[in-house]
């Protein structure tokens, strides 16, 4: 190896020196350096993003309760006011929305007759027969209201028929079904 040296022109000799200086340099900006700079600036942008949190507060506060005000008014659309409400209040209740929902609408409402529902995987029937005469518009608005102030209703069944040979304004008698399910609470 000394011979090899020494058979090395001066000139050679420094710059297979600088070479390998600019390499050891190259490979420790690599594989030391850069990766360092990195993880420096990731932490700068954290911190930078938290001190914006923090500032925040208040308006992640006003969020979170429009998110949960967000839940609570879907959980009202699907389960309406029943969710929650005992079986033997719960009939009193059904009655005297439809008939608010009937007098909104110009509608009669001639009788609601509770029914035996069925349970389905991990929801009971909440079955109700009701018949109700008004004209078509009003018997549309009506049901409208009723899926708005009951939450998730389904209609069973649905017949209509004619009441009267007035074919001016005429009046409709509609008998139908409707279901509202609700969770078992002993699955």
């Amino acid at each position: 190896m000394e011979a090899l040296i020494k058979q090395l022109e001066p000139r050679t000799a420094i710059m297979l020196m600088i070479a390998a200086v600019l390499l050891v340099a190259a490979a420790l900006g690599s594989y030391v350096i850069w990766p360092g700079v990195k993880e420096y600036r990731g932490s700068l942008n954290s911190r930078n993003q938290l001190e914006q949190l923090a500032g925040n507060v208040g308006d992640l506060n006003a969020q979170i309760a429009a998110i949960s005000e967000q839940v609570e008014s879907l959980g009202h659309e699907l389960h309406g006011d029943l969710a929650d409400m005992p079986d033997n209040q719960m009939e009193a209740f059904i009655v005297g929305r439809l008939q608010n929902i009937s007098w909104r609408n110009n509608v009669e409402l001639q009788s609601v007759k509770p029914g035996k529902g069925n349970v389905v995987k991990v929801f009971e029937e909440i079955v109700f027969n009701v018949e109700i005469i008004g004209d078509y518009f009003d018997l549309y608005a009506w049901l409208q209201d009723l899926g708005e102030e009951l939450g998730f209703i389904v209609v069973k069944q649905f017949s209509i028929s004619p009441l009267g040979t007035d074919k001016t304004k005429p009046r409709l008698r509609t008998d139908l079904t409707i279901v509202s399910y609700r969770e078992v609470e002993n699955v």
